[in-house]
């Protein structure tokens, strides 16, 4: 785990040039959502890219959406599917 605090996506989202989608539980601990933000912002060679909050209401809030996969899973299939 000494590797984990030199992971990051800084210079490198600006080189995205496909579909780009960026997703957030709205009570993930783990991960910032100005992490989330700045991830989105900066892809701005991607042609299609978006940015999905995921709340309480439709599940999927925490990190990873851990305690409630399929409203994630099936939100990021359907964006695959519809943008393929």
């Amino acid at each position: 785990m000494d590797f984990a605090p030199n992971m990051s996506l800084v210079g490198v989202t600006e080189q995205i040039t496909v579909a780009f989608l960026v997703t957030h539980g709205a009570n993930d601990r783990q991960i910032p959502r100005e992490y989330a933000v700045a991830q989105y912002e900066t892809a701005v060679n991607s042609p299609k890219r978006a940015l999905k909050w995921f709340t309480e209401r439709e599940g999927g809030v925490e990190h990873v959406s851990a305690h409630n996969m399929p409203a994630a899973t099936g939100f990021i299939a359907d964006w695959i599917a519809e943008k393929i």
